[in-house]
Formats: C-alpha cells, structure tokens, sequence
C-alpha cells in the first residue's frame, strides 16, 4: 500500500511542477519570447561560434513556444489526474493498478520530451545553450526536471505486488 501511494503522491508533485513551470510561463509571455528568441539567436556564443541550427522567425519561435507550453500543461494535468487515480486506485487488484498507471506515464513521458527533448535535444545540444550567460539556469534546470520525471516514469512503471 505505501508504494502505491508513493507512486500517486510522486505522480501529482511532477504534475504540480509542470504545471507551476507553464503558469510562470504564461504570465511572463513577453519575457518568454523574448528568451526563447536570445536563445536562438546565437547570441553570445564566444566558445563555439558556429551554430549548426538557423535563427528561426518569430513565427517558428511562437510555435516552439506552444510546444513547450502544451508539453508542460499536458504533463501537468496527466500526472496530476494520474495521480489521483493511482490514489483511488491503491486498494484495487494489481491488475487494476497497472492499468491505471497509464495516464500518469503518459504524462511523465510529456515532462521528458518537453524537459529533456526540446530543452536538453534543441536548446542545449543544438542552439549551444550552455555557452549563453543566461542559458545555464535553463539548462541544469532541464537536466533536472527531466531527470526527476524520468525517475518517476521508471519507479512507477515498475509492477508491484
């Protein structure tokens, strides 16, 4: 009964950060924008120069923006909801359990895509944002983020009792 609890409680806090992450977003959305675009320029980028992935248009960078966002409100409503439903769930068959795990890592699967796809594949790797005065907070935070939700997907993808 503990891991099955553990399992909802750690479900909901992913849930929560994502969600905490996409609200800061939207109520800095000029500040977004204006990060998002920093980060594409290659701005102040002194020890590799050369950046293999073009500055994109404004365009393409609103689009980026919605990505990322959609992400992080998809996870954060999926591990939230999901976690509330390995809760309700936590006296059930061990079936039933598993089954209900389905939304939680659809969920947690959405915090690593955004967390370590986009950010750590697209941001880091391929517009060299740990080179940028202010890409190293994104970046370690991330890693972090990703790493944290990664975490969660594999312990609560394990099968228990």
């Amino acid at each position: 009964m503990v891991d099955r609890i553990l399992k909802a409680l750690i479900s909901a806090i992913v849930g929560l950060i994502a969600l905490l992450y996409v609200a800061h977003n939207l109520a800095n959305i000029g500040e977004a924008f204006a990060f998002f675009t920093y980060t594409t320029s290659h701005a102040d980028q002194t020890a590799y120069p050369v950046t293999l992935l073009p500055v994109p248009p404004p365009f393409l960078i609103v689009v980026a923006m919605v990505l990322v966002f959609a992400l992080e409100a998809a996870a954060g409503v999926l591990c939230l909801y999901g976690g509330w439903r390995l809760f309700a769930l936590r006296g059930a068959d061990a079936g039933a359990f598993e089954r209900g795990k389905a939304i939680s890592k659809i969920g947690l699967g959405c915090a690593v895509l955004n967390w370590w796809g986009l950010f750590q594949g697209i941001a880091v790797a391929g517009y060299q944002l740990w080179q940028m005065p202010l890409g190293e907070g994104p970046m370690m935070g991330s890693w972090i983020y990703g790493g944290i939700a990664m975490a969660s997907l594999i312990y609560i993808s394990q099968r228990g009792d």
